[in-house]
């Protein structure tokens, strides 16, 4: 079965995304235990060049992919595309609300007790609320562009 336009473009945003917040993580875990400052730097410098990177791939394959199918692009989805990109939607929208619910759990727990939050916690990565949000917004996203792949190649 050939795939759609509107799949392809979630494979581009899928296997980009997987790849840039992959490397994107897996280097602010990299930062536990460095002095609070320095890994403060570093996580700022690398959500700039993860959100830069990303801005530059998905522009560049989504042109390309474009430039190769211009009639799809200007044709824009069907009502099945329409459909499969809002149940993929509603099964993210979920993941994302219960990361925002964590994030705001845990900016509450430290207010109301505030050793949570010490420098020489267990979790010591640098801006942790921020990256909780962060990874809850990733990973929605992932699934959005699973969840789009999953019902194109269910076909319903």
């Amino acid at each position: 079965m050939e795939m759609s336009y509107k799949e392809k473009g979630a494979w581009i945003s899928l296997i980009s995304t997987l790849c840039i917040f992959g490397y994107y993580f897996y280097n602010i875990a990299l930062l536990f235990g460095a002095p609070i400052e320095y890994a403060k730097e570093q996580a700022k410098d690398l959500l700039a060049q993860a959100i830069i990177l990303s801005i530059v791939v998905e522009a560049a394959f989504h042109t390309l992919l474009a430039a190769a199918n211009f009639k799809d692009a200007d044709r824009g989805g069907d009502e099945r595309d329409k459909l499969f990109e809002y149940r993929a939607n509603n099964i993210a929208y979920t993941i994302l609300v219960i990361g925002v619910i964590a994030t705001l759990g845990r900016i509450i727990g430290i207010e109301y007790n505030p050793e949570w939050g010490d420098h020489r916690s267990s979790l010591q990565i640098p801006l942790l609320t921020a990256h909780i949000l962060m990874f809850s917004f990733i990973l929605s996203e992932i699934v959005r562009f699973a969840g789009q792949i999953f019902y194109h190649r269910r076909g319903y």
